[in-house]
């Protein structure tokens, strides 16, 4: 499913809630805050992009894949990679090449 996923489709879920699991009884909730692209085809196929999403402040999730849970989504698995700490919360990359 994930290599059907474009910059396009994403962009609509922005400022939308995804549950991130943390383990078989934990999960936390976080916002795409945003969806960048980075103008150029790396696999030939669809343009490469990437996910920022604001988590809270704890736990701080280390870097690895998470199932993402969206009502329209469904569950996905996304390699998520700590990359800021803002005032409201830690933020969250995926790249998608």
């Amino acid at each position: 499913m994930l290599e059907t996923l474009t910059k396009e489709i994403w962009e609509t879920y922005l400022h939308q809630e995804f549950q991130v699991e943390i383990n078989d009884q934990h999960a936390v909730d976080m916002t795409l805050i945003a969806v960048s692209g980075f103008g150029r085809c790396l696999s030939g196929q669809r343009e490469a992009y990437s996910l920022l999403f604001q988590g809270p402040h704890q736990p701080l999730l280390a870097q690895r894949i998470y199932r993402l849970r969206q009502p329209q989504l469904g569950s996905l698995d996304l390699f998520l990679v700590p990359v800021g700490k803002e005032s409201v919360g830690l933020q969250y990359e995926a790249v998608f090449t």
